[in-house]
């Protein structure tokens, strides 16, 4: 494993923020939305946590995971997340390369406890 910080063109599927990562009725993702809700994300404005989440993957150090048989290359990102009412949380981002192995594909964000 490497680590370093994150470069990269990096995609934030809108779907995954709306239906997943800020929807407080969704059966897995609901603890998680709550929490991210809750430091003032908002899934009428979508483009505001991905910006957060852009930012967090060139701003904090990553953890490069290798390839498997069934996942490509996985960067994992540790640290504090820019929220709207700038309490900034600590959370994990998981990116993962797929297709397009210059691109990293945002494939969830959860909360941490901070230490």
């Amino acid at each position: 494993m490497k680590t370093f910080g994150g470069r990269g063109p990096l995609r934030v599927p809108r779907d995954k923020i709306v239906h997943y990562l800020l929807n407080a009725d969704h059966p897995k993702g609901g603890p998680k939305a709550r929490f991210f809700l809750s430091f003032g994300f908002d899934p009428a404005m979508p483009g505001v946590m991905a910006g957060a989440l852009i930012e967090h993957f060139n701003q904090n150090p990553g953890v490069l995971l290798p390839e498997t048989p069934t996942a490509g290359e996985r960067m994992v990102v540790e640290g504090p997340l820019n929220s709207p009412d700038s309490r900034h949380p600590h959370v994990r981002s998981i990116w993962q390369r797929d297709e397009d192995p210059m691109a990293w594909r945002l494939i969830t964000a959860v909360p941490l406890v901070k230490r």
